[in-house]
């Protein structure tokens, strides 16, 4: 009896795990297999990022199409301009079903009549700010002190990532599923009489930025040889000057 209910919690897990989870495949696909590719708008559980996800998607195929134009990409330019959207209303499912079951989007691949389907899920945004009231001095060209003006710094720094699935349509089984990241960073030194003056990233502006870099990342990862690298980590904004303080000269990371 032991033995059986031991294989019957086995067989759970492992229909759970099938069901529920799947293991990362980071081989870089073959391209050359693929005539027409669909990219779905990426799905996003959270208001704040579903504007990110469309974002992601278009600018990913967009490069795409400049690079590899053998292929034919589908994929939704804007509201008006939706193919595979609108193919996905009308099969009656939803773009998390598309991510979360390779079969239905297999079945979505078919009726765009396409050999690939790219789908991806986007996390909300975590945007960060560290004030660091410390007080600097401005290093000048001899790496001396310049001047008497104190200097503070802050930074901003925008987080996210996507999971992204690729989907062969004919076997309806997945060829590529991976997590990627973006850390943007921005840095501000300023004087401290002026801080009230200091313009700092607005949300929208560092959305925008993760909507550019988030695709420049999946895009060399899914076909390095013909992309540029793109770091997780990067810096966006620093000053073109150095500040030294108590515990030595800032680095701007």
């Amino acid at each position: 009896m032991r033995l059986f209910c031991f294989l019957l919690i086995s067989l759970l897990l492992v229909s759970f795990m099938g069901c529920f989870g799947s293991e990362d495949i980071k081989t870089i696909p073959t391209f050359t297999e693929a005539k027409k590719i669909a990219v779905t708008p990426f799905f996003a559980d959270k208001e704040e990022a579903k504007a990110l996800g469309g974002r992601i998607s278009v600018n990913l195929s967009t490069r795409f199409e400049l690079i590899l134009k053998d292929i034919e990409w589908v994929y939704d330019v804007s509201d008006k301009i939706r193919p595979v959207g609108e193919k996905i209303d009308e099969l009656g499912i939803t773009l998390n079903d598309v991510f979360d079951d390779p079969a239905l989007a297999a079945r979505v691949g078919e009726a765009l009549g396409v050999d690939w389907i790219i789908t991806g899920r986007v996390t909300k945004p975590k945007l960060e700010q560290l004030d660091n009231d410390q007080h600097h001095q401005r290093l000048g060209r001899q790496t001396g002190i310049s001047g008497t003006s104190t200097y503070i710094t802050t930074r901003q720094v925008a987080r996210s990532k996507v999971r992204l699935k690729i989907i062969d349509v004919a076997t309806g089984s997945m060829i590529y599923n991976n997590e990627i990241h973006s850390n943007l960073k921005y840095w501000f030194a300023y004087q401290t009489q002026m801080s009230n003056m200091i313009i700092f990233k607005q949300p929208e502006e560092m959305f925008a930025d993760l909507g550019k870099h988030l695709p420049s990342r999946i895009s060399y990862m899914l076909y390095p040889s013909g992309f540029n690298e793109e770091p997780q980590d990067k810096i966006l904004l620093k000053p073109d000057f150095q500040i030294k303080g108590t515990g030595g000269i800032i680095k701007y990371d």
